[in-house]
């Protein structure tokens, strides 16, 4: 049951510029008693998202330890619009936000703030024209006394938005800062800027290590702020929560734990980052006759799809670079960057020789290639289809599908059809569609993957008999 309170210093938690409502009474005790803790957040590339069916995310991990740690279920509930979090915090249709919220004071008067996870900087996001001359480096922004050169895209009720206005005054740049609709997701205002539909937004640098290898037209080298902790937020009455939430993060397993996650999502990216330079995909070079070690694996497993053999090997390429320890971010192993559940499926385990992981990939891709043949007779339409399924799974694809078909597109042809509506799943309004089952997708994952797949496999028709 929820109790209705009023805080008694209603302009402290500043009522009238977050349109809050009123604060309902629900905390620890509710929560182990309703047996679940439902979490607000977004669909994210950071915070919670599908991956291949299984639910991932930095924000997404983390908060599901801390429920087992409490004892109770997990509930995730998407914010539809992200204007509305904190009135929906504040109504009790979530218990606490983990959705890459950056702690400030002005929040700090109406929410309270778990230890900060993580600290990031607000960098600025714009596009790269390298084809106008009169650019340097091809942008138009080096620095913040030069915010006032183009229009800046961001949320109202985000730390960005205080930040640009605060330099804007103290600066006096006349900047031109649009507020974006909050059914845009943070995530959607990035690709918007890649594609050149807005000129600029703002984000951390954390999500931007995500996209830096997606997004090689953005340029995000610019920050406009010094690091600030980004934490989950709950009610300001839920102390009993917060505590448990404060022990959880401050112990010597909980850091470990946000560490540990932190570096496997931001980590490696973090580390490209800090080169400078967007990593730029070359076609492997090739000596002689052999593309690598394991041409006489690739040859025989491939029989197993009716596949040409370098198809096979461009594939491994792509994923692993010929390397049998490799390990993604996600726990995908060997030279064909297996899921620990799809290995097992196919007689494979984590210590799985080379052989034996090139073969238990080569019957999942058959069993793919089985699935997709109901839908793509096309042999050469179909190899796309399964290559984007080995990435992020068929869910995502079919979605695509449902929402190429909407869009009145083939829901059978790759380019500028189903490759592009795998693009629109970024985006709320299509990721939001009735027909679609596995929600956010950063597109440009999928669609790289494919591309240099093909690029690899013709490279090596060219010059691999």
């Amino acid at each position: 049951m929820f109790l209705l309170l009023r805080p008694r210093h209603a302009k402290d938690y500043e009522y009238a510029n977050f349109n809050l409502p009123e604060l309902v009474d629900f905390d620890l005790d509710s929560i182990r008693a309703r047996g679940k803790l439902v979490v607000l957040t977004e669909n994210s590339a950071s915070t919670y998202y599908l991956y291949k069916g299984t639910p991932k995310g930095f924000d997404y991990e983390v908060v599901r330890a801390f429920a087992k740690s409490i004892h109770v279920k997990l509930e995730i509930r998407v914010i539809e619009n992200l204007d509305s979090m904190f009135a929906m915090l504040y109504r009790g249709e979530g218990d606490l936000i983990a959705s890459n919220l950056t702690i400030t004071p002005t929040r700090e008067q109406f929410l309270k703030f778990t230890p900060a996870l993580y600290e990031s900087e607000q960098v600025l996001v714009q596009r790269i024209d390298t084809s106008n001359k009169n650019l340097v480096d091809g942008i138009v922004v080096h620095d913040t006394l030069e915010l006032g050169r183009l229009p800046i895209h961001v949320h109202r009720y985000t730390a960005f938005y205080n930040r640009l206005v605060d330099l804007n005054k103290r600066n006096d740049l006349n900047m031109q800062i649009i507020e974006a609709s909050g059914k845009v997701g943070t995530d959607e205002l990035l690709q918007e800027v890649a594609t050149g539909a807005v000129p600029a937004t703002v984000t951390d640098k954390s999500l931007a290590f995500l996209y830096f290898d997606d997004y090689p037209e953005l340029d995000m080298s610019v920050p406009i702020g010094p690091k600030q902790g980004i934490g989950w937020a709950v009610r300001p009455n839920a102390s009993k929560l917060s505590l448990a939430l404060e022990t959880f993060i401050n112990s010597s397993s909980g850091k470990r734990f946000v560490q540990r996650t932190y570096g496997r999502y931001f980590g490696r990216q973090e580390a490209k980052w800090s080169g400078g330079l967007h990593s730029v995909f070359t076609l492997p070079i090739l000596t002689g006759k052999q593309i690598s070690p394991y041409d006489s694996l690739y040859k025989v497993h491939s029989k197993i799809i009716g596949w040409d053999w370098r198809l096979l090997a461009a594939l491994s390429f792509v994923e692993s670079g010929f390397h049998p320890d490799a390990e993604s971010w996600a726990g995908a192993r060997g030279l064909m960057q297996l899921m620990p559940a799809t290995m097992e499926k196919y007689g494979c385990d984590t210590l799985c020789l080379p052989d034996d992981n090139i073969r238990a990939g080569a019957k999942y891709i058959h069993n793919l290639d089985r699935f997709w043949l109901q839908y793509v007779k096309n042999p050469n339409e179909r190899v796309k289809f399964i290559l984007a399924s080995y990435n992020v799974g068929p869910g995502h694809i079919m979605d695509a599908m449902c929402i190429a078909r909407q869009l009145g597109k083939s829901d059978t042809l790759w380019e500028n059809n189903v490759a592009e509506a795998v693009m629109l799943k970024t985006q709320r309004q299509y990721y939001a569609m009735p027909c679609v089952k596995h929600g956010y997708l950063n597109g440009a994952g999928p669609i790289n993957f494919v591309n240099k797949i093909l690029s690899v496999f013709h490279h090596y028709q060219a010059h691999i008999k």
